[in-house]
């Protein structure tokens, strides 16, 4: 019996390497400061209108000025729309602080009808903000349905229950609340804690799975564990800073004490405290940012695209530790320069990588106009839905 001979793989059998094309951020600060001294001050002179205007060039500029192998994106969001859904909005935050001047029991309601529909108003930003956002002319849908985002944000609604009823028992029992609320307000304040990294997690995938760049669909594959891993490294990492300021807290004060120091050296020893807790709450914030950013993008494909984020912690803590010294010399001038060294630390730590290339994408049917609406209330109510 003869060995029939080795036959090789044809050549179109063959699997192409992967290509990586990193995110590159053009902008620069003293650009950005131009658009962002300009757009102050005409919102300033404009009583708030032109905070509209102002937001579509800050995006535009961002937009076109961040690009994946040579390509850039763009920002088409109407002024006007949004100057409108920022009016709603308005609306909506007046009745919120003068309905709680009136009473607390009305305060209380407006603010459980605020959070019914807040959802909604979300959708809508996601909605919006996908509409009018394009790479190479190519539109972004968003098509998340509106149950699903109510499911999410349903524990977050009932988290003000507790709140209702302590302030139903202020208007109604004036004095010291009886122990069993303050126990449900514990209670439910913890429930919260253990719950919040899962409604991150499930809030994320909600946006990234409902996500189509023309017809080429997202899809987002990180689970509840990588999100509370994050939450669990930075609250344990926290606790271990804690457990060593109050060590040095200790040794400090026993070591007065025996010593017999004046209140001066106490008073060094305090600040000293206060200097390392700020530059260990940057350190937690900057741990939380490039964590929560790798773990998203590293889950997240568009159509054949894959993403790989390597932000690193330290290079983050540094730009946001260099950044709050130089806005509090500046007086706040600093602000664009601060924004673009940040954004484009982020930015440039994504890189795409696909096999055939960032021609695939096609148009998919066109969409309807979308209400600004939620875009408005996202930032009045200073919702980032960044991270």
């Amino acid at each position: 019996m003869h060995e029939l001979p080795a036959t090789p793989w044809p050549a179109s059998a063959s699997v192409a390497a992967p290509t990586d094309y990193p995110v590159r951020f053009l902008g620069s600060g003293s650009e950005y400061f131009r658009i962002w001294i300009v757009n102050l001050l005409l919102t300033i002179l404009t009583i708030g209108i032109y905070s509209a205007w102002a937001k579509v060039r800050r995006l535009k500029y961002m937009y076109r000025n961040t690009q994946i192998a040579g390509s850039s994106f763009d920002y088409h969001g109407s002024p006007i729309a949004i100057l409108k859904g920022r009016l709603i909005a308005l609306v909506l935050l007046i009745a919120y602080n003068f309905s709680f001047k009136f009473s607390l029991i009305a305060g209380v309601i407006t603010l459980a009808l605020l959070a019914a529909i807040f959802p909604w108003l979300i959708r809508q930003s996601l909605r919006f903000r996908a509409r009018y956002s394009s790479y190479r002319g190519i539109h972004f849908q968003f098509v998340g349905g509106l149950a699903e985002i109510y499911l999410i944000a349903a524990p977050l609604i009932f988290f003000i229950v507790p709140f209702a009823l302590l302030g139903f028992y202020a208007e109604e029992e004036p004095g010291e609340p009886p122990i069993w609320l303050l126990a449900f307000l514990g209670l439910a304040m913890l429930i919260y804690l253990v719950v919040l990294p899962y409604l991150h997690y499930r809030f994320k995938r909600y946006q990234h799975n409902n996500a189509l760049l023309g017809s080429a669909e997202a899809r987002f594959t990180a689970t509840a564990g990588n999100f509370y891993a994050v939450y669990g490294i930075l609250v344990a990492v926290a606790l271990g800073i804690a457990a060593v300021f109050g060590l040095v807290a200790f040794v400090a004060g026993s070591a007065l004490g025996i010593a017999g120091e004046g209140a001066s050296v106490f008073g060094v020893g305090i600040f000293v405290l206060i200097i390392g807790f700020y530059l260990a709450y940057f350190l937690l914030f900057a741990a939380f940012v490039v964590m929560i950013q790798n773990r998203i993008w590293n889950h997240t494909t568009v159509g054949e695209v894959s993403f790989r984020s390597n932000a690193r912690v330290l290079p983050m803590a540094r730009i946001y530790l260099v950044n709050i010294l130089l806005l509090i010399v500046t007086l706040g001038l600093f602000t664009p320069f601060a924004v673009i060294r940040s954004l484009k630390y982020r930015l440039q730590s994504v890189t795409a990588v696909t096999v055939n290339g960032m021609d695939q994408f096609l148009s998919g049917a066109a969409v309807d106009q979308v209400s600004a609406t939620g875009e408005g209330a996202a930032d009045l109510f200073d919702f980032d839905i960044g991270l």
